[in-house]
């Protein structure tokens, strides 16, 4: 693997998430990618996960799959910057993530691994040392697995979570003292709720809880989260994360943990001290947030790591525009985000058709 340092101090970490796409990637996907990637210029890229469409019929062609992952890493290898990756539920849909990951990792600029024995695909961490060559800061990749059925998502295994541990106290051994860390995986943990306000019933702009948040209906709390934030749609967020929150907090090296999956939400806030945060879906061949899909970036100075500055850079922004410009992405926005969403749009649709039934009979009866 190449080693990544800082350079006059500074280091710039980009994720990328939920490009969700089969073979030919949506053009306005990869645009917005490499449109982020020279305004931002970053030393690293964390994909977290979902960088294909896995549950596509094409998808099931090895082939095919291939193809999806050559274009997806070519932005990154024509300005020659390191990226590594995650991967999420759709992903291992298509063919097995072990084969995925040997065609990322043909690229030049994958830095990507896989930790043996471990539970899962792709568990490894990234060192980012100082310009004196120690430790100065790390990246952990997580597998948060697939689908556990009836609509829910697998926890980490125990295994997992002890690796990061035992990583954990290796780094320290290397360095003198706890590297500052950020976690990435694609599936977010339950303590990210606690950055919403819960209801009893559903009033404006409250969304449904998923798995053991459905009793109520959720709002962001802006009071929180850091300015700007939105959330668009449920958390989809696992039973139980089987204690990787509370691993994280115990020794105080844990600056955030960040995910994908749900495209529409885009907020980062801090819990017990540490950020739990959303980058935005940025793939159009996937429902989103209209113009405001995008990516994070992370700014750190090495004389102060802790103090690092995050924020979303969306296509909007990007491409000073309000809206998308094509119907079939417009159309593919209107694509429900959870059963609960699916519900509600189809009772406001067939209150529409009422209504135009209603306006129709009346005219016929006027006439």
């Amino acid at each position: 693997m190449q080693s990544l340092r800082f350079h006059g101090g500074k280091f710039k970490i980009m994720q990328v998430t939920d490009i969700q796409d089969a073979a030919d990637v949506d053009a306005e996907t990869l645009r917005l990618i490499a449109a982020a990637l020279d305004s931002e210029k970053p030393d690293l890229v964390v994909l977290t996960g979902d960088q294909v469409k896995g549950y596509a019929r094409s998808m099931k062609n090895g082939e095919n799959v291939e193809k999806t992952i050559r274009q997806i890493c070519a932005p990154f290898e024509e300005r020659g910057i390191p990226f590594t990756l995650a991967f999420g539920n759709h992903d291992i849909q298509a063919v097995p993530a072990g084969e995925q990951l040997a065609w990322y990792t043909q690229s030049p600029m994958c830095i990507a691994q896989d930790t043996p024995g471990l539970s899962g695909c792709g568990n490894h961490n990234i060192i980012i040392e100082g310009e004196d060559g120690t430790p100065a800061l790390n990246v952990y990749m997580l597998d948060s697995h697939g689908n556990a059925g009836l609509g829910g998502y697998q926890p980490l295994e125990p295994d997992q979570i002890e690796w990061y541990r035992n990583t954990r106290e290796t780094l320290r051994g290397q360095a003198g003292d706890y590297v500052p860390s950020l976690l990435f995986q694609h599936v977010p943990v339950e303590a990210t709720y606690r950055l919403l306000i819960p209801h009893d019933k559903r009033g404006k702009g409250a969304i449904r809880g998923f798995a053991g948040f459905k009793d109520k209906y959720y709002t962001l709390d802006e009071s929180k989260v850091h300015p700007g934030g939105r959330q668009g749609e449920t958390l989809c967020v696992p039973g139980s994360d089987a204690g990787l929150f509370e691993a994280a907090r115990e020794r105080g090296e844990m600056l955030g943990m960040y995910f994908g999956h749900d495209h529409k939400n885009s907020f980062a806030g801090p819990v017990d001290g540490i950020d739990l945060g959303y980058c935005p879906g940025c793939g159009f061949a996937a429902y989103g947030d209209g113009v405001h899909r995008g990516v994070r970036v992370f700014e750190f100075d090495e004389a102060g790591p802790r103090a690092y500055r995050t924020r979303v850079i969306t296509y909007g922004a990007l491409f000073h525009t309000k809206h998308v410009k094509k119907w079939k992405h417009w159309l593919t926005d209107q694509t429900p985000s959870s059963m609960d969403d699916a519900i509600s749009k189809g009772v406001k649709l067939l209150l529409a058709l009422a209504l135009v039934a209603a306006v129709i009979a009346a005219l016929i009866i006027l006439l």
